[in-house]
């Protein structure tokens, strides 16, 4: 159920950096999720096309990107992608690690419509 909270937060978002761009409506929105969040991508979508509806972004497509883990082992330097939740270096087999990506949540591109420009002339 935190999909719901958070896609109240990419909406919000959403409209907002379409108001500063003057959008008159939102497209497309891509989103970049880490593989090692626990959110779901059919939760997120189902929620946006709810909680869009009336605003600027209602109809618009919603893709996701997975971001895969990486992280670098402290003992030994090896960069390694981390299978699952328990995990060590393949290398040293030491759990001391950096996560360096795998736990994002953002969005990386918006793509709107916007209106067409007037000529308005003098006489």
């Amino acid at each position: 159920m935190h999909e719901y909270a958070i896609t109240e937060s990419i909406l919000e978002i959403i409209q907002t950096e379409a108001t500063r761009a003057g959008a008159i409506h939102v497209d497309e929105v891509t989103v970049v999720i880490g593989e090692l969040t626990s959110f779901v991508d059919d939760s997120i979508r189902f929620y946006f096309d709810e909680l869009a509806q009336g605003t600027v972004a209602e109809g618009a497509s919603l893709k996701f990107q997975k971001l895969e883990a990486r992280a670098t082992c402290n003992s030994c330097g090896a960069d390694f992608r981390p299978r699952n939740a328990f995990f060590s270096c393949p290398e040293c087999r030491s759990a001391v690690f950096e996560l360096r990506q795998g736990q994002e949540l953002f969005i990386e591109s918006i793509d709107v419509s916007q209106a067409e420009p007037t000529d308005i002339r003098e006489n």
